[in-house]
Parts: C-alpha cells; structure tokens; sequence
C-alpha cells in the first residue's frame, strides 16, 4: 500500500512557493522604506524643521 505522498515527485511543497512569493514582496517593500543616499538630498525649497520627522500637530483652540 502506497501513500499518496510518495508518489509525488514535486521537491517544494505548495507553501514552499507562497511563503517565496511573500519573501519577495516583503523584501519588495523594505528596500522601498529604506531609500538609497541620494535622495536623502533636499532640494526643495522648504527645509529645516518642517521637513524632519513626524512632529505633533499645533493644537487651535476654536474661537466663536
């Protein structure tokens, strides 16, 4: 009596490839997160504190 598995002769299993396919995507993905040295240059025209990092929001009271 054979078992079903050993008359498969793929070598990866399904998984094998999908957990591929995501690697690839997430890998993708942080190479776009972490950019290369040039543009690290800022060229625009605003520059200095406005441009660096995530700054909390200036809170406005409503008036009337």
């Amino acid at each position: 009596m054979l078992s079903p598995m050993t008359d498969d002769k793929r070598t990866t299993a399904p998984g094998d490839e999908a957990k591929a396919r995501f690697k690839e995507a997430l890998d993708k993905k942080n190479a776009a997160r972490h950019r290369t040295s040039d543009s690290e240059r800022n060229t625009g025209s605003v520059h200095g504190s406005e441009t660096s990092g995530p700054v909390q929001p200036m809170f406005r009271r409503k008036s009337g």
